[in-house]
């Protein structure tokens, strides 16, 4: 496939990256960024109407809220240029947005293009961004479903198909598993710097802890079944003494927390019912 993409932001330059000859152009929001990105990528400049002629599939990584304004300009560029119904016939497009689903790529569609979306379930706040071993959401009509699996499989990923309906939940659960867990980590931090005199040093002490919680995710097929704590073991007393003192801020989400936590341990059988309905009243009051 000759692939294109545009879009010049971290989740285009890392899969630009991937891609090596299969990249015939990389654009971004100004002509002077298009040109560094095609330098450092080894292809030549474009504008994203001439990358829209020359690649067979395109890669729109643009911030989702101008998936549909880049749509709708693509495709009035083409049907301006040619005059004809189809312009943009055989030519795939695949955002790249965990989130939204295919409604903002219906000017593209209208033009002839087939539409879909190809979306790495892996963060990308920077540095270099692995995606051998990562899961790849796919959704689209029959070509681009086929073009994004096949890229996905190229890129070393592992491709499953979340339709659109479903995307709203399936990039929630995305957020919870990375959004949260850093908001979750920042929480800590800022409590534990109130000993160790900032908050680089509280990450410090906090970093071997998470490690090993990480290192004990990575062996397990459910995460449930590495949970430990006083929540774990039953201990409501522990618990009572952590909300006698945590400040106040930090009270609300303390408890919203603890009470999934009890879900776990109780699914796990290391506290029975009756405890479990000692945390929940504690936690809930």
């Amino acid at each position: 496939m000759r692939i294109g993409i545009i879009g010049g932001g971290k989740v285009g330059r890392c899969l630009a990256s991937y891609l090596g000859k299969g990249l015939v152009g990389i654009t971004a929001n100004s002509l002077e960024h298009s040109r560094q990105l095609a330098a450092a990528f080894a292809t030549e400049p474009c504008t994203n109407k001439e990358l829209v002629e020359r690649a067979e599939v395109l890669l729109l990584t643009v911030p989702d809220r101008l998936i549909g304004t880049v749509a709708e300009q693509l495709a009035s560029e083409a049907t301006a240029m040619t005059g004809a119904k189809a312009p943009l016939a055989g030519k795939i497009f695949l955002h790249c947005s965990g989130s939204m689903g295919l409604e903002e790529l219906a000017p593209l569609q209208l033009a002839g293009a087939h539409v879909g979306s190809l979306h790495p379930l892996q963060s990308f706040a920077g540095g270099a961004t692995q995606l051998a071993g990562v899961y790849m959401a796919v959704d689209g009509d029959e070509a681009a479903c086929k073009a994004a699996t096949d890229l996905a499989t190229a890129l070393g990923g592992h491709p499953f198909h979340v339709p659109a309906a479903e995307r709203a939940a399936y990039h929630a659960a995305a957020c919870i598993c990375s959004n949260y867990a850093v908001a979750v980590e920042a929480l800590a931090q800022r409590l534990m710097s109130r000993w160790l005199g900032d908050e680089a040093a509280a990450w410090q002490a906090l970093l071997p802890l998470f490690k090993g919680t990480a290192a004990n995710l990575e062996r397990t097929a459910s995460p449930r079944t590495v949970l430990t704590g006083p929540i774990a073991r039953g201990d409501a007393t522990t618990v009572a003494k952590h909300l006698a003192v945590l400040p106040p801020e930090l009270v609300e989400t303390y408890c919203s927390l603890g009470l999934a936590t009890t879900e776990l341990a109780l699914a796990n059988g290391t506290i029975d019912k009756e405890e479990a309905a000692k945390l929940v009243q504690l936690l809930k009051r």
